[in-house]
């Protein structure tokens, strides 16, 4: 099965998650192996997601916490 930059743009949110059946999985590494520019853009993504999840793992004190609480209200 070949994918198109289109059909793999359609998968990506699986991809990332690792949820993806075998077949598209492989046919996915297919078109990473040969396409610049959906490697690019995958490379990308997994910066942004590595950066959110950085951000994630901040925690924020009890002060802070009210005052954003306070700004919401």
């Amino acid at each position: 099965m070949k994918l198109t930059c289109e059909q793999l743009e359609a998968l990506l949110p699986e991809f990332f998650d690792g949820a993806l059946p075998t077949n598209l999985s492989d046919a996915a590494g297919e078109h990473l192996a040969t396409c610049t520019s959906c490697t690019a853009t995958v490379d990308e993504l997994g910066q942004v997601r590595d950066l959110v999840r950085e951000r994630a793992a901040l925690r924020l004190d009890q002060n802070a916490r009210d005052r954003i609480r306070r700004t919401l209200q």
